[in-house]
C-alpha cells in the first residue's frame, strides 16, 4: 500500500471521528419530538405504508418516519446512531462526486464544507431535516455512478433520491445539464428520467388524487413570481455570504467548549500539514451546474412559496442547495496555503461552536422536560382550561432565536400530555397571540 492511499484512509478516518463528535448527543427537536411521541402510541406496521403528507415523498417514510418508533426522549442511543450513520453515508456519497474533480483530500474537504457549512445546520443535526442532505448527496452519488458508466445503479440511486425529497428536482436538472455540456447525453438522461417520473407521480398524487401536500399553486402570476424570486436571491446572499452568516459565525465562537477548542486547533494544524491546493482549477461545466442548482432552488422555493434563504432557525435548510456552490468555490479557491488554512479554521471553529449549541440546547430541553414531569401542580391539574406556555420556545443563538422547542402547538400539547400522562391541553403563547377579554 503506497503512502497516498494510507494518507487518504487516515484523512477519511479523521473526518469520520470529527463527524461522530459533532453529531453525538445533539438530540431531537421540533417535529422530531412530535413524531417520536405520536408514533410511540402506534405499531410499527402502521408506518409500513406511507400516509398523509408522506404520500408525496413516500421513500422518506422509510428513511425517516419508521425510525421514530425506536426513538425515546430519555435515551438517545438509537437517535445518535441513525443520525451519525446518515451523515457519514452522505459524506461518502459527496466525496465520490467531488472526487471526480478533486484529489482525495480536497474531495473530503469539499464534502465536509458542503454538509456542515454554517448556514444550514438544520440539515445535519435535525433528524427530519437530514432527508434533504440524504436526497442531494444520493443524487451526487448517482452522478458519480453515471460518470463511470454504471448506468443501472445510477438510475436506481437517482430514482431513490427523487422519492426521498421533492427538493431533488433542483439537483436533477442541473446535473443533467452538466452531462449535456460534457456531450454525454445518455448519462444525463439516466439522471433526469427518474426525476421526471417523480414529477409525474407528484402531480398525479396532488392534483388528480388530491392527496399529500400540494406545494404547486393553482394559478401563476409573473409579477408575484418575480418578486419572490428576487427575494430568494437577496436572502441567499445574506444567509450564505453575509451579514447573517458572519453573525452566525461570530456568535458560534462564544459557544465553544474546551474540547471543541482542542479539536479545532488539532484540525487546523492537520489541515496545514496535510492539505495542498487542488492541481486542477475550476471546471467550467461543473461551475455552471452548481450555479444552476442554486438558481433552481430559488425557483423551487419561489413556486412553493415556502422558506426564504436564512441562516437561523430550522428553516435554514433552504440554503443547503447553494452551499454546494460555496463548498466548491472555497475548495478550489486560488489562494496561498496560509489563506486557505485561515478560511478552514474559521469554518471549522464555527461548525464546532454550532455543534456545541445543539448539544447545550438538548441538555436544556431534557432539563425542562424533567421539570414539567415533576411539577406537582401540573400533575394534579384537572381543569379543562388550556394551559398556555411561554418561554423555551427557541434556543438563543446570541440575540437570535434559533432551534425550536415549545413553539409549535402540536409539539407542546403532545409533550405535556405524554410527560404528565393526563388529558391536559397545552398551547404556546408568544407575541403572535393577542389576548382579548
Amino acid at each position: 500500500m503506497d503512502n497516498s492511499v494510507k494518507s487518504k484512509r487516515l484523512l477519511f478516518f479523521l473526518f469520520f471521528v470529527l463527524i461522530v463528535y459533532l453529531l453525538l448527543n445533539t438530540g431531537i427537536v421540533s417535529d422530531d419530538i412530535s413524531y417520536t411521541l405520536s408514533l410511540k402510541e402506534k405499531s410499527l406496521e402502521s408506518s409500513l405504508i406511507p400516509r398523509h403528507s408522506w404520500l408525496t415523498t413516500p421513500l422518506e417514510n422509510y428513511t425517516h418516519v419508521i425510525w421514530y418508533h425506536f426513538f425515546r426522549l430519555d435515551n438517545l442511543t438509537v437517535n445518535n446512531f441513525i443520525k451519525i450513520s446518515y451523515i457519514l453515508l452522505c459524506f461518502y456519497f459527496a466525496t465520490k462526486f467531488f472526487g471526480i474533480y478533486f484529489n482525495g483530500p480536497n474531495a473530503f474537504l469539499a464534502s465536509f464544507l458542503f454538509i456542515f457549512f454554517p448556514s444550514h445546520d438544520s440539515t445535519v443535526y435535525w433528524f427530519l431535516g437530514q432527508h434533504l442532505t440524504l436526497s442531494i448527496t444520493l443524487y451526487l452519488f448517482a452522478y458519480y455512478l453515471a460518470y463511470n458508466k454504471r448506468i443501472l445503479p445510477a438510475f436506481l440511486a437517482a430514482l431513490i433520491a427523487s422519492f426521498v425529497s421533492y427538493g431533488a428536482v433542483a439537483i436533477a436538472f442541473p446535473l443533467f445539464l452538466v452531462f449535456v455540456l460534457d456531450k454525454r447525453l445518455k448519462e444525463g438522461l439516466v439522471l433526469l428520467i427518474p426525476n421526471v417520473i417523480y414529477i409525474v407521480f407528484y402531480i398525479f398524487v396532488t392534483k388528480v388524487m388530491s392527496r399529500g401536500i400540494d406545494m404547486v399553486p393553482e394559478t401563476f402570476d409573473f409579477y408575484t413570481f418575480g418578486k419572490q424570486f428576487i427575494f430568494q436571491v437577496l436572502t441567499f446572499i445574506d444567509a450564505a455570504l453575509g451579514p447573517s452568516i458572519w453573525l452566525k459565525i461570530y456568535y458560534s465562537f462564544f459557544q465553544l467548549s474546551i474540547a471543541s477548542v482542542i479539536a479545532g486547533i488539532t484540525g487546523t494544524i492537520l489541515f496545514y500539514k496535510l492539505y495542498s491546493p487542488p492541481k486542477r482549477g475550476y471546471n467550467r461545466n461543473v461551475l455552471i451546474g452548481l450555479l444552476a442548482i442554486t438558481a433552481f432552488s430559488f425557483i423551487l422555493f419561489t413556486i412553493t412559496g415556502r422558506y426564504p434563504q436564512m441562516a437561523f432557525n430550522l428553516g435554514n435548510r433552504a440554503t443547503i442547495f447553494g452551499s454546494l456552490l460555496v463548498a466548491y468555490l472555497l475548495t478550489a479557491i486560488p489562494a496561498s496555503k496560509r489563506v486557505r488554512t485561515i478560511l478552514f479554521a474559521i469554518i471549522l471553529f464555527s461548525v464546532l461552536g454550532i455543534s456545541e449549541h445543539w448539544k447545550d440546547w438538548n441538555l436544556h430541553q431534557i432539563s425542562v422536560m424533567q421539570n414539567i414531569k415533576s411539577n406537582k401542580k401540573l400533575k394534579g391539574y384537572q381543569d379543562s382550561e388550556v394551559i398556555y406556555v411561554s418561554g423555551n420556545q427557541y434556543s438563543k443563538y446570541g440575540p437570535m432565536s434559533h432551534i425550536e422547542f415549545l413553539s409549535a402547538p402540536w409539539v407542546t400539547n403532545k409533550l405535556f400530555k405524554c410527560l404528565l400522562k393526563n388529558n391536559i391541553k397545552a398551547e404556546p403563547i408568544n407575541k403572535s397571540y393577542r389576548y382579548e377579554i
